[in-house]
């Protein structure tokens, strides 16, 4: 029985993280990092170029990025 049990508990959790890890970010850490570190903003108040702010709090990707 607890090895039925821990067995269920290990493929929930592997299922889980497969989920979690395989979901892409809504707004990519290049958009979110300056030049210097690899990223696309010159400033960090350009972030509004590529991502927008969202009701919860979280920076989602634009539709399409400005030129």
């Amino acid at each position: 029985m607890i090895v039925k049990i821990t067995t269920l508990i290990i493929i929930y959790a592997m299922v889980a993280g497969c989920v979690i890890w395989t979901t892409p970010e809504p707004c990519p850490r290049k958009y979110k990092v300056l030049q210097e570190n690899g990223g696309e903003l010159a400033k960090y108040s350009d972030i509004h170029r590529y991502c927008d702010l969202d009701y919860g709090g979280k920076w989602k990707i634009k539709d399409r990025p400005e030129e």
